[in-house]
């Protein structure tokens, strides 16, 4: 049975080089192209649209250049890997991408078929250690929450195990996008019966479970820190500035500019 392919989404601002990577026989690698965009804002749309596996992208580019837009994937999709497409003045960028867990990068002019088949294998290698080591955390979570002693089970009210690995799951991916559907799906329940659970065992939905950590997490991002507001939405799981502004001030009856103010 042929492994699934590997996805990849192109960036780049300059058609010419588009156009040659569509040429690329991507069949031959175990790859797809799954969409092309011509700047950051637009990739980082594709990326949540088409959930590609990996993004190979110009560093030099209007809107949103590719070093920005690496760290914006990563930290939404930490499971995508990134390629940077470099000119030689781009070098020191590249650098420091690969510092921040790029998978690779190479220059425009030297770039060809060869290369691309080493790095799909490269991507895929790559997203196979991380989906491995995901399950090996998710075990572990179980683990401790299955040894957690009685005692410590009654200090926190004898909630459900099941509520318990769930909280974690969702304490350790405040970053991330979560939903009740993925949520559950580690847990190993259906998600109606998790939220039925949780709304049981912990007296809020989880849907407003997941908002309050995130809106105490900004709270004290805001307070501590010297991120943006933009950067702490970020960091709490919300990339869209203007609904984490809203939710915000819904929640603590101020907006976000004010709070850190204050």
């Amino acid at each position: 049975m042929s492994a699934t392919p590997i996805r990849v989404l192109i960036i780049d601002d300059e058609l010419p080089l588009r156009q040659e990577l569509r040429t690329m026989p991507w069949h031959s690698f175990g790859a797809e192209l799954a969409g092309e965009a011509e700047n950051g804002e637009e990739a980082l749309e594709l990326c949540e649209a088409l959930k590609p596996d990996l993004v190979i992208s110009d560093i030099t580019m209007p809107i949103m250049d590719g070093l920005e837009l690496f760290r914006r994937v990563k930290k939404r999709f930490p499971l995508i890997q990134f390629v940077l497409l470099t000119c030689h003045s781009d070098f020191h960028y590249a650098q420091e991408a690969l510092k921040l867990g790029a998978l690779d990068y190479f220059t425009k002019l030297s770039f060809d078929e060869e290369d691309m088949k080493a790095l799909i294998e490269k991507a895929r290698e790559a997203i196979r250690r991380e989906v491995d080591l995901k399950q090996y955390e998710q075990e572990r979570m179980k683990r401790e929450i299955a040894s957690l002693p009685e005692s410590e089970v009654s200090d926190i009210r004898k909630i459900r195990r099941e509520v318990l690995l769930a909280q974690r799951i969702i304490e350790n991916k405040l970053g991330e996008p979560i939903t009740l559907v993925t949520v559950s799906a580690e847990v190993g329940l259906s998600s109606y019966y998790l939220s039925r659970l949780f709304r049981e065992e912990t007296g809020e939905s989880f849907n407003d479970y997941v908002t309050r950590l995130r809106i105490e997490k900004a709270m004290n991002l805001l307070q501590t820190t010297q991120l943006k507001v933009y950067e702490v939405a970020e960091q709490v799981g919300i990339p869209s500035y203007r609904y984490f502004s809203q939710l915000f001030r819904n929640w603590t009856g101020v907006a976000p500019t004010d709070y850190k103010k204050g």
